[in-house]
C-alpha cells in the first residue's frame, strides 16, 4: 500500500484534490504512535483518532482535514485498477505485553471511503496512473465508507507478520470495545 498526502481545495465549487508527492506512515514510531503518546499511552482499552487527529499530527498542526487528506493507494502495482481510499478514522485498543507497562499488540479498525475507482481500457503504465492521482476532481465518495481490521505488533508498532495483518480475533475486552462500532 501506498500512503498518499493530498491538499485540498475548492475550484468553482467543486472539490479538488491535489497530490503533495509527500507520503505518510501509520506503523513504526509514526502517526499511530505519535495518537498513542498524545492521548496518554492508553493500554488494556480503546481509543480513538480522527482523519484531523491524523492531518493535524502529520503537519505539525500546520493543517487541518478541511485542508488536506490522507488517501490509501491499496494496489499500487496494479496494471488493471487504479484505487484509492481515504482514511477517515481509526479505533484502537492497544493490550499490554510481558508486562503491564508494555505494549504487546494493537487492534486497528480503520474507516475509510473511496476516494478514486477506476478501471482504464488501457494497461495502467505509471505515467497513465499519475495522471489519475495527481489531481482529483470531485472524488467519488458515493460508495458510503467501510471498515478494515488489522493490528501492529509490540512496542516497535510494526505490522503484523506478512500474510497475517488481515485477520484479527476480537474477543473479550476487544469485542466490547468494538461492538458499538458494528
Amino acid at each position: 500500500m501506498a500512503f498518499l498526502v493530498y491538499l485540498r481545495h475548492f475550484d468553482e465549487g467543486k472539490e479538488v484534490l491535489k497530490a503533495t508527492g509527500e507520503h505518510f506512515s501509520l506503523a513504526g514510531y509514526n502517526l499511530i504512535y505519535n495518537a498513542w503518546e498524545k492521548k496518554g499511552k492508553p493500554i488494556r482499552q480503546g481509543w480513538h483518532v480522527t482523519a484531523d487527529d491524523l492531518v493535524r499530527l502529520y503537519s505539525s498542526e500546520k493543517c487541518t482535514y478541511d485542508d488536506m487528506r490522507l488517501l490509501i493507494d491499496y494496489k499500487p502495482n496494479s496494471k488493471e485498477h487504479i484505487a484509492l481510499i481515504e482514511l477517515l478514522e481509526i479505533y484502537l485498543f492497544t493490550w499490554d505485553g510481558a508486562s503491564i507497562n508494555e505494549v504487546g499488540w494493537t487492534v486497528m479498525m480503520l474507516r475509510g471511503r473511496d476516494v478514486l475507482d477506476k478501471w482504464p481500457e488501457e494497461e495502467v503504465t505509471p505515467e497513465i496512473k499519475k495522471n489519475y492521482i495527481d489531481l482529483i476532481d470531485n472524488p467519488n465518495y458515493s460508495s458510503g465508507d467501510f471498515v478494515e481490521f488489522l493490528y501492529l505488533q509490540g512496542d516497535k508498532w510494526s505490522w503484523g507478520r506478512n500474510g497475517s495483518t488481515n485477520a484479527v480475533f476480537l474477543h473479550g475486552e476487544t469485542r466490547e470495545y468494538f461492538r458499538k462500532y458494528f
